[in-house]
C-alpha cells in the first residue's frame, strides 16, 4: 500500500530495461542500484516475467526500474513472456537497451529497438564491452541499420561500477516523455490563501482508515500553493460554506456526489470533480469532454467498455461496475453491452466498442493514458472519463467544465 510519505508509481519516471537473454540488463540494474534487485545467473532466461521496483536514484529522483525477460526467449513460455514485456511499453518514459560487444546485434534486436522508437520512448543504448571491445568500435563495426537509429550509447564494463555514474546522469539528462511532472493537478487553479473546498464521501466503497490517492495529492498540491484546503463530507457541504468568512476559490467533489454537492454550491462558487482534474492532468479533456456526446447514440446491444486503471477489490456500490451502470440505466440507456478491463489490461483492438468510459486514471502513468487515448482516437472509437460522464448524466456538466472553458 502506498504510503503518505511515498511517492505513487503512477507518478514516478518509469525506466524499463531490454536486451536479449544475458545481455546485462540484470547485472547493469543491480550496478546502477547498488542493490541487488535483480537475479543474475550465467543460464540464459533466468528473468522470467517483468520485475518492477520502486525506488529512488540520484539525479533521477523518483523511478519505477523494470527488468524485463530476454527479446529472444526461445523457452516454452518465451512468447508469453515478450508480450508481457510489451504490454509494459505503454508506461515506459525511458529505456535502457544492453548489447554486448562481442555479440553483433540481431533482427530482434533492431525489431526492439524500433518499437521503442515507433512507442516514442527516449532510449540509452549501453554496450556492455566484453573480450577488449570496445563500444566505439562495435558501433563501427555494427553498420548501418543501428547506426541509422541515432541512439546516445555508453561503453561499460557492468561487472564493475566505473561509468555508475555517467550512465546515470545521462538519464538524468534524457527527458521522460510524458512524466507526470510536466503538469500539475491545480496548475492554474490556486494561489496564495486561496480556501479550496475538498468534499470526500465516506461510504461502504471508501478504503478503511485513508483517503483515497487523488484527495491526498489535491491536499499536497494546495499546501504546495500556499493554499488552503478545507476537507469534508458530502453531508457537511452546505454548513462548511456558512461557517466560511470568504467564498471558496474552488470546489471539488468526488464526482460520485456530483448530484447532492452541485445543490448545495451556489452557482457562483466554481465546482468540479478530481476525476475531471485527473483527466486534465493525466490526459486531455478535451478529447475526453468531447467523447461525452456520444452518449446520446447509445441504444439497446450498443458495446461500452467501463476500463478501471487499479485492480482493487469490488465493493457492493463499486462506481465501474454497479453505478455507471445504474445511472445509465436511469438515464434511459438500457440493455447496453457492457465490458469491463482493469489494471494495465486495455485491448489494443477496441473498434468493436461504441464508447469507452474511463476511470480517473490516478493508479496509471500519463503516458499510458496517453497511449489509450490515441488508441481510442486511431480507431475512431469516442471516450470519457468517469467524472465527465457522470457531470452529464447528471446535468450539470456546463458547470463541472466551467474552470477550464480556455481549454476546451
Amino acid at each position: 500500500m502506498t504510503t503518505m510519505e511515498q511517492t505513487p508509481k503512477a507518478n514516478r519516471v518509469h525506466i524499463g530495461f531490454f536486451g536479449r537473454c544475458n545481455a546485462g540488463k540484470s547485472t547493469l540494474i543491480n550496478m546502477l542500484t547498488g542493490q541487488p534487485i535483480a537475479l543474475v545467473s550465467d543460464i540464459a532466461g533466468t528473468t522470467t516475467d517483468p520485475v518492477s521496483k520502486a525506488m529512488e536514484i540520484l539525479p533521477l529522483g523518483p523511478v519505477v526500474i523494470t527488468d524485463t525477460a530476454g527479446v529472444d526467449d526461445t523457452s516454452e513460455l518465451g512468447a508469453l513472456r515478450i508480450n508481457k514485456t510489451k504490454e509494459l511499453l505503454p508506461r515506459m518514459n525511458l529505456a535502457v537497451y544492453v548489447l554486448k560487444t562481442d555479440e553483433a546485434p540481431t533482427a530482434a534486436d533492431l525489431e526492439w529497438l524500433g518499437l521503442l522508437q515507433r512507442q516514442n520512448v527516449n532510449t540509452l543504448l549501453i554496450l556492455n564491452e566484453v573480450v577488449g571491445k570496445t563500444a566505439d568500435t562495435y558501433m563501427a563495426e555494427s553498420g548501418t541499420l543501428l547506426n541509422e537509429l541515432n541512439l546516445p550509447y555508453i561503453g561499460a564494463n557492468l561487472l564493475t561500477n566505473d561509468k555508475q555514474q555517467i550512465i546515470l546522469e545521462k538519464l538524468g539528462s534524457m527527458r521522460p516523455k510524458d512524466s507526470e511532472d510536466e503538469q500539475s493537478l491545480l496548475a492554474g487553479l490556486v494561489e496564495p490563501h486561496d480556501i479550496i473546498l475538498l468534499v470526500c464521501p465516506i461510504d461502504g466503497a471508501a478504503p478503511k482508515g485513508r483517503l483515497i490517492l487523488p484527495q491526498v495529492q489535491m491536499i499536497r498540491e494546495i499546501l504546495d500553493a500556499h493554499g488552503m484546503s478545507l476537507v469534508v463530507q458530502t453531508e457537511e457541504v452546505a454548513t462548511a460554506l456558512t461557517k466560511l468568512a470568504v467564498k471558496p476559490k474552488l470546489v471539488i467533489t468526488d464526482s460520485q456526489a456530483f448530484d447532492a454537492v452541485a445543490k448545495q454550491v451556489p452557482d457562483d462558487i466554481p465546482l468540479t470533480s478530481f476525476s475531471i482534474l485527473m483527466a486534465r492532468f493525466k490526459g486531455n479533456l478535451k478529447t475526453l469532454a468531447a467523447g461525452v456526446k456520444a452518449v446520446k447514440n447509445l441504444k439497446p446491444g450498443s458495446k461500452v467498455l467501463i476500463s478501471e486503471g487499479c485492480t482493487h477489490h469490488r465493493q457492493c456500490d463499486d462506481i465501474g461496475t454497479v453505478k455507471i451502470p445504474r445511472w445509465l440505466k436511469q438515464a434511459g440507456y438500457e440493455d447496453l453491452d457492457l465490458q469491463w478491463t482493469s489494471g494495465g489490461a486495455f485491448p489494443t483492438d477496441v473498434t468493436d466498442f461504441d464508447l469507452i468510459i474511463h476511470c480517473g486514471a490516478c493508479m496509471l502513468t500519463r503516458r499510458e493514458v496517453l497511449r489509450r487515448l490515441e488508441v481510442s482516437e486511431e480507431q475512431g472509437v469516442p471516450i470519457v472519463n468517469y467524472g465527465v460522464l457522470i457531470a452529464s448524466l447528471h446535468g450539470i456538466l456546463e458547470r463541472a467544465l466551467s474552470p477550464f472553458v480556455a481549454e476546451l
